[in-house]
């Protein structure tokens, strides 16, 4: 492959080195510097300026990074609070990312499951409609701080549907049936989840 590529494989190189040899001379790989600027490093290589860095020992005295400072010492003691208390562990995001999970477990599933007729097609329709809802739940649910009880009652009703549909509808393959069936009680237990884990930290 890369034979057949010369061209670009000798320009990727060229590339490559020139990045390596500005970055060496300029100070961006090893200097410690409060900012990162490789446009301000460029410039001081251009006009041969030295490089000031950071003397051993001194601290960035800001307001910016006292109120990192600050944040990030906020958030250490929640978490090891967090630590202390087992029953306040946030399964919300885990909740949000399987139900993105089972939605692309039943998109996946369309492909090669759904016969090309009309049962295939009434549950075609039946899981695109609860899989778009359990996408989009479970995308706010993985990246919101907040309780999720609207959210956790689609997944619910999604849920449920999914096993009725999989249990009572009309299906020509077994597999798409035990599918919508294992999906909709993991969505089940995703809803009981984000419902009753509390708000995540920020």
């Amino acid at each position: 492959m890369v034979l057949l590529s010369g061209p670009l494989s000798v320009m990727g190189t060229v590339v490559l080195v020139l990045g390596v040899g500005c970055s060496v001379r300029g100070g961006v790989l090893y200097d410690a510097v409060s900012a990162f600027s490789p446009r301000r490093e460029l410039r001081q290589v251009r006009d041969g300026v030295v490089h000031p860095g950071v003397v051993p020992g001194e601290m960035v005295n800001t307001d910016r990074a006292h109120a990192d400072a600050a944040a990030s010492n906020q958030c250490t003691r929640r978490l090891e609070d967090a630590a202390h208390h087992p029953s306040k562990a946030h399964w919300a995001p885990v909740a949000g990312w399987m139900c993105m999970l089972i939605t692309a477990t039943l998109v996946v599933s369309q492909w090669n499951l759904v016969a090309h007729n009309a049962t295939g097609a009434s549950n075609n329709f039946r899981d695109t409609g609860c899989a778009i809802l359990l996408g989009l739940c479970g995308l706010r649910v993985a990246v919101v701080p907040d309780r999720h009880r609207i959210a956790a009652a689609v997944i619910l009703i999604s849920g449920l549907g999914l096993v009725l549909g999989g249990t009572l509808a009309e299906h020509d393959h077994l597999g798409l049936q035990l599918m919508e069936v294992t999906c909709g009680c993991l969505a089940v237990a995703c809803a009981l989840a984000a419902y009753l884990s509390p708000s995540t930290l920020k």
